[in-house]
């Protein structure tokens, strides 16, 4: 059985991912990996910025978005989405968004089975030396991942 488990608003494990930022809520490890749970807050991008569109073979996600706008790319759709907005996005499914507003935007992101988060903590860019090639290369050997240029 998995233990109950509190995390303060201190706690949790944080990370920067370029101008976003973030933390792990609860760990894949905690719950013997069947799901897994982070903030982050996503940075305002000017000029034309892509939506890093990706899926995953292995993972399902859930979006919420908690505070600002979002523009969400969904296999070919893009919907906007404010606060209190929730897309799920099955396994296999190609996805991605982008803060074109003039604010930042706060999400939870739900992966199941938990794992993934641990890329983003592992390949942190406040850190020195970070491997930007490692993050992806991990991410599509370990979790069977796919992103598009």
């Amino acid at each position: 059985m998995t233990p109950s488990l509190i995390i303060q608003s201190s706690g949790g494990a944080s990370f920067e991912d370029g101008p976003d930022h973030g933390r792990v809520l609860i760990a894949g490890e905690s719950t013997d990996y069947a799901y897994s749970l982070m903030e982050l807050t996503v940075a305002p991008r000017e000029g034309d910025v892509g939506f890093g569109p990706h899926l995953h073979h292995d993972i399902d996600e859930v979006f919420v978005v908690r505070t600002g706008t979002l523009e969400f790319l969904l296999r070919s759709d893009v919907t906007t989405l404010i606060a209190g907005d929730v897309v799920r996005v099955p396994a296999g499914v190609r996805h991605g968004y982008r803060n074109a507003s003039r604010e930042t935007v706060g999400l939870l992101v739900w992966f199941t089975p938990g794992g993934f988060e641990d890329l983003f903590v592992k390949y942190r860019t406040d850190q020195p030396n970070v491997d930007e090639v490692g993050f992806l290369n991990e991410a599509t050997g370990r979790f069977n991942s796919r992103f598009d240029e």
